[in-house]
């Protein structure tokens, strides 16, 4: 073997572990943890059903890109709902006032993609709701719409007359008809999508709800009405019509693996 073949050989060895390393990670599916807030956000709105989150994602071996988060909600009667992601809300840092008030300094991000990496673990405030409502709601916003430009190009909109029309009143039909929580224990199983293969971990939990949490949801049907009303009617008209203050639950969500 001459000083050149040996010279040879320590080279191709110096790119040894770089090329275990790249192999290394070409084979090894990133591993994400979900980290969760221990109340969820439950709601019911002119939104339909929605699921509200606050959590979080640990990875391990290498950075992941999440193109989809979904949500199956299971009551214990057997009846599911899907819900998709529909907002993100980042947390970038806190400050204090000089009453010792914390402030949340926030940025909406983009539903389109989230890069997860090792390096950190931020955490998120997670928007779900139904895409199947949202289909249905968007056909009755769309007669509405219709219903309400040709109101204007024929110079005959009244306010009043609109927001009692029958477009609207089967709008609001619809929207009180979609409420669907109920009493009981449910399951929550997180999904996540990605073009790359990986392990996901922490992603199945419980919570319940009481007959107080359904009445309370249950009374924002009656504020579906009035919401509609603030739009299209003037503020000066409905002065005595109170704010809109949806009630919201928090059960404890409770991991099961």
């Amino acid at each position: 073997m001459t000083f050149y073949h040996i010279l040879a050989i320590l080279g191709a060895l110096a790119w040894l572990p770089h090329f275990v390393s790249f192999i290394k990670n070409w084979v090894t599916k990133p591993q994400i943890r979900i980290i969760t807030h221990i109340f969820p956000e439950i709601g019911f709105s002119v939104l339909g059903p929605i699921f509200n989150m606050r959590m979080a994602f640990s990875v391990k071996n290498k950075d992941i890109v999440i193109t989809g988060i979904k949500v199956i909600v299971k009551h214990e009667s057997g009846y599911k709902t899907e819900f998709l992601w529909q907002g993100i809300t980042q947390q970038l840092l806190q400050m204090r006032s000089p009453d010792a008030e914390t402030i949340p300094f926030e940025k909406e991000q983009s539903v389109l993609a989230i890069k997860l990496t090792p390096r950190e673990v931020e955490e998120r405030f997670i928007q779900f709701q139904n895409p199947q409502y949202l289909e249905k709601r968007k056909e009755l916003d769309d007669k509405g719409l219709k219903k309400l430009i040709f109101l204007k190009g024929t110079n005959a909109y009244e306010p009043d007359n609109f927001v009692n029309s029958e477009e609207m009143k089967d709008m609001y039909s619809f929207i009180k008809q979609s409420f669907n929580w109920k009493t009981g224990q449910y399951s929550v199983s997180f999904e996540l999508d990605s073009p790359e293969k990986f392990e996901l971990l922490d992603h199945q939990y419980t919570f319940s709800l009481n007959p107080m949490d359904i009445e309370a949801l249950e009374n924002n049907k009656e504020l579906i009405e009035v919401y509609y009303k603030n739009i299209f009617i003037s503020p000066n008209e409905v002065k005595e019509t109170p704010p809109i203050e949806w009630n919201w639950r928090n059960p404890i969500l409770t991991k099961t693996t």
